[in-house]
């Protein structure tokens, strides 16, 4: 199972420094773009987004995971992720394609939802919510196309997030990002307005976004796109 750690650096979620690996899309241990919100004055009660992936390496030497992580930087990450692995049979995939499930990282280790293929123009659309109880966070993962249900999670992970952003993880000398990745249409809901979130908006390593806007006094955040290179 993978390792994937909760970063959070400057006003960022998720935001670390490429180190250079045999080849060009090679890497140790490193990190792709980034665009990150965070920490709110409130807490983060529902957030979806859809992510268009690009294609897979067609051959992995490691493990490479794309993922929008929400944490409050101590406690639980909240983490639906997309995976290349050096085989993607394990959930159907073929070659080209990534496999994505519900997931979360903890003190407990990683716990994973059922996985699906995904191919590299699918529009996956990624919704962690807040249940009523105040502590269940739910994640459920379909493809927009298709209304295809593509995973589910949910576990107590408390009303305390405070951070999200995207993440391009590159683990064991993986074989990096091949093609860009786009997140579209990334709505951000708080339990109370916090004017100032958007404020705490970073990015990384040539990440880009647009169109970022707020509504109901600084309740509800919104990004049009984010945009994040290959590696």
């Amino acid at each position: 199972m993978q390792i994937i750690l909760p970063l959070l650096a400057g006003a960022g979620l998720a935001s670390a420094s490429l180190l250079n690996g045999r080849s060009a899309n090679v890497k140790r241990d490193s990190w792709g773009g980034s665009v990150s919100l965070g920490p709110t004055k409130s807490t983060i009660i529902n957030a979806v987004t859809t992510i268009i992936p690009g294609a897979a390496p067609a051959t992995q030497n490691g493990e490479l995971f794309l993922w929008p992580g929400m944490s409050n930087g101590t406690g639980d990450l909240i983490q639906t992720t997309l995976e290349s692995w050096s085989s993607n049979a394990w959930c159907g995939a073929t070659t080209g394609q990534w496999c994505v499930r519900a997931s979360v990282f903890g003190s407990f280790g990683q716990l994973d939802g059922d996985g699906s293929p995904v191919s590299g123009t699918d529009q996956v659309r990624i919704e962690y919510n807040l249940e009523s109880d105040g502590e269940t966070w739910n994640q459920t993962v379909t493809n927009v196309e298709t209304g295809v249900l593509l995973s589910t999670y949910a576990i107590a992970a408390g009303p305390y997030m405070t951070g999200y952003g995207t993440g391009t993880e590159c683990d064991d000398e993986c074989t990096g990002t091949i093609a860009a990745q786009k997140y579209i249409n990334t709505t951000i809901t708080l339990k109370s307005a916090d004017t100032t979130f958007g404020d705490t908006i970073a990015t990384a390593a040539g990440a880009t976004y647009t169109g970022l806007a707020s509504s109901q006094g600084g309740k509800v955040w919104t990004i049009e796109t984010m945009d994040i290179p290959a590696m």
